[in-house]
Formats: structure tokens, sequence, C-alpha cells
């Protein structure tokens, strides 16, 4: 008798569709995985209300953990089936000149697979995934499923402050107190830096002091640049990361910046296309360097399995909620709620 599993399918905006398909048996250098955990990142949030309406039908979910199933011939990764992993479901090709050139984030052939009206996505919010050997990373702690599965957005976060450069003692101005910006408070913290946090959520804003930040702007209420300036005797953040999907926010973020200093666009912006206008001489009179990151390479997604799965970075303070797979649709209402963290699914 054929093996089934449950899958969810993102068809159109609010609607999500469950179906049993087989379980696929894992061909050369690929590997099973029964999925325990997937959080709901913003960009199924985005897909399921309909603001990001050009991927359906969706596979979501990409923030992966579970149990290693199966292991298909010439993979080489050091963990045996019934091991904890990690999913990292960002397909690289390898052989495309982004991934040559180290750009392996941004895999040239990433959705080259893709075909009108067929599922495709990294496929998380399921009972089972069929992953690549590269893109499955060990356990090396014992934390519960619900943890681990965080190890891909703060891998992503680690790829933007190292592309940032924030060095100890910088002033550093957060746009954002959503789970992306936390992450970055808690782990500039680390760095020695000084963090302010621009939000205009009183609850968020009240968990980002909470969590650490040494200033707290209501940028409704106030001048961010002017609060920024203030607080920095007049000479602006050495690094400002917009964490906000929002394009007016990166225009005014700019004026913050210090003389060569940093602004760092985290945050997909939406609607796609959207467009802001900068006087061209703050990049050669005062050398500010305006860049961006995107997803996270192999070697950050390593470190943030490690250092979520040993504890030395404890996410359960951005866990809002968990739901099993027969609520995913009560669990996508619950992540787009402006005053909840991470909801995970459980399988």
């Amino acid at each position: 008798m054929t093996r089934t599993y449950k899958r969810s399918i993102l068809t159109a905006p609010r609607e999500v569709v469950v179906e049993e398909v087989p379980i696929p048996t894992p061909g050369p250098g690929q590997a099973l995985v029964q999925v325990k955990a997937c959080a709901i990142c913003t960009w199924e949030q985005r897909v399921y209300s309909g603001v990001e309406s050009t991927l359906y039908p969706l596979l979501g979910g990409h923030e992966v953990s579970g149990v290693l199933a199966e292991v298909g011939p010439g993979v080489q990764i050091k963990a045996r089936p019934g091991d904890h992993v990690i999913v990292s479901r960002l397909h690289r090709c390898f052989q495309c000149a982004s991934c040559r050139r180290g750009l392996d984030s941004n895999c040239d052939n990433s959705w080259s697979q893709r075909q009108p009206g067929v599922p495709m996505g990294p496929g998380g919010l399921a009972e089972y995934v069929l992953a690549d050997g590269y893109q499955i990373f060990t356990s090396v702690g014992d934390v519960p499923f619900v943890e681990s599965c965080l190890s891909e957005p703060l891998s992503c976060v680690l790829r933007s402050i190292a592309k940032a450069g924030v060095e100890p003692g910088d002033n550093v101005v957060i746009i954002g107190a959503g789970v992306m910006g936390l992450l970055h408070l808690i782990m500039l913290q680390r760095l020695g830096a000084r963090v302010m946090v621009s939000e205009p959520n009183p609850v968020r804003a009240a968990k980002a002091r909470e969590l650490g930040a040494l200033e707290t702007i209501d940028p409704s209420k106030e001048s961010l640049v002017e609060r920024v300036k203030a607080v920095t005797n007049g000479r602006g953040a050495e690094v400002v990361i917009v964490a906000v999907g929002v394009a007016a926010a990166i225009q005014e973020a700019i004026q913050a910046v210090a003389k060569g200093g940093r602004l760092m666009v985290y945050a997909s912006v939406y609607p796609r296309g959207s467009s802001i206008t900068i006087d061209p001489n703050l990049f050669h009179s005062k050398e500010i360097v305006l860049t961006g990151t995107v997803s996270q390479g192999q070697g950050e997604f390593l470190q943030a399995v490690g250092l979520i799965t040993t504890r030395a970075v404890d996410m359960r303070p951005l866990i809002t909620s968990v739901f099993p797979l027969s609520q995913l649709r009560d669990g996508l209402e619950a992540a787009m709620n402006g005053n909840n963290y991470r909801v995970i699914v459980t399988m």
C-alpha cells in the first residue's frame, strides 16, 4: 500500500488546501525529513493575504525542523535516520554565476523549474519534505523543534549584520520591532553595539525594551532623524537597518545615517515597484553606503543552527503560539496579527 502524507497549498488569497500525496522516496543526493515544526514567515503571510499574488499555487513553509527519515545514495551528511535536523529550504544550483561568485543566497536558478499551475515552493507546511543533502543540518543540542526551526530567520539576520559591517560600540538603529528586527537587536547586543529601535506599535516597542534596546522611538509621534541625532550628539547612526517593507521608511532612514555609515535594506518592500527619492550628494559628500541582503549563506545557516540548538541564543521570547497543521488557517491569521511574533505549525 502506498504511504501518503498531508501537505498544504496556498491557492489564492486566504485559500488553503490540504491534500494527501504519496510519500516520496529519496533519490541520489536526497534525504527525506519528517517535519515536526515549521514557522510562518512574513513571506507566507503575504502570499496568504494576497499582497504577493504571483506565486499561486504555493507550497509554503521554509523554516523547518524535523527528524531525518530516510537517506538516498550519495548523501554525505553526518546524520542518520532518527536524528533531529533543520532544513534550509533555499535552493542552490551551485552552477550559475551568482552561486559561483559566492552569492548562492541569490541563486539565478532558484525558481527555474516552476511551471504554471503546478504547486511549487519550499513545502515545509507538510508532514514530510524531500530535501537535497546540502540542505540538511544536524542539531548539535537538544532543544524543541519549535525553537530549532527558527534557525532560518536567525541565519538571515547573521548575514545582514555581517554585510552591514557592525562593529563594537557602533550606534545602530533598527526600524521595525517584528521578529526580524528583534533578532537583529539580540545579535547586535552580543557585538557590543548601542541599539535604538523605531517602532510605532507600543506592544512591539515594549518588547524591544524588554530585550535590551537602549532607546525606542515612536516615528508617528516624533522625528526619527532628530531623535537619532540627539542621542548621537548630532552625528547619526553608523548603521541603520530597515526591517520593515515600507519604502518611505528607507527614504527617511538614510537621513539618520552618520558619515561613512551604512543603510541596510533588510526587508523586501511592498508593493513591488515602489520607489524612493534620495539626494545623490549624500553618497558623495557623506560616503554613505546603501545596500541590502536576501536570505542566507550556508555558513550563516550552520552558525544559526549551532547558536539555537545549544541555546546560546534563546528563541523562546519570540514564539507567540503553536498550531497543529489541521489549524493552519488559524495559524496564518494569528501570524498576521501585529501584536504577535513567530507562529509555529507542528505536525
